[in-house]
């Protein structure tokens, strides 16, 4: 079973049970907040799972949202939360999809599970505008992201994430690297498309 298969299949699985952290709100209102996306913006909420960020990502009043993720039973569920206009969900692997530019894209929680990282700095770059701002956040440490990935039953699904500023290297030919930021509360790197 290839990567994607294996990764679709684990969030496929959790979906039923999967909790949005609703103590967490008010962290994901933080996180946006640094994020700094301009009003009338087009999103790309890629990993979005059930789509908790879109409520979140709404009140900087985007023109619109695709929200993607490789997980069917995921995607079902965000569906169903939201009667929004702005809000398009689609199914399917990041990597492959043929989409527009976006003028922003945001990775919540969701960057360990891209397990070729040169290939979605490649996508990131045709599918993010000059200027256009790139979001890679958790809304916990580093350390306990690693420590939920170093421990589940799906080694195939995720890698452990490495401080935010040797994450952030990985894409300095094609963006700026505007924010690196991680404490025992959330790691963050904002990058800006050159």
């Amino acid at each position: 079973m290839s990567g994607n298969a294996h990764i679709k299949a684990f969030f496929d699985r959790l979906a039923p049970v999967w909790i949005d952290r609703e103590e967490e709100a008010a962290a994901r209102d933080a996180l946006v907040e640094r994020m700094a996306i301009p009003e009338g913006s087009v999103i790309a909420d890629i990993g979005c799972g059930k789509g908790v960020m879109e409520t979140h990502l709404l009140r900087r009043e985007p023109r619109g949202i695709v929200a993607i993720d490789l997980s069917e039973e995921m995607i079902a569920a965000a569906h169903e939360r939201y009667n929004d206009l702005r809000v398009q969900f689609l199914c399917g692997d990041f990597l492959e999809l043929d989409l527009p530019v976006f003028d922003a894209a945001v990775i919540f929680n969701a960057y360990p599970h891209f397990l070729d990282k040169p290939a979605l700095v490649q996508k990131l770059t045709e599918n993010v505008r000059s200027g256009g701002i790139v979001s890679i956040c958790h809304s916990a440490s580093r350390e306990v992201i690693n420590s939920r990935h170093d421990n589940h039953s799906a080694p195939a699904v995720s890698t452990l994430l490495r401080p935010a500023a040797e994450e952030a290297a990985e894409f300095a030919k094609y963006f700026e690297v505007n924010k690196c930021e991680e404490n025992e509360e959330s790691y963050f790197i904002r990058l800006v498309r050159k």
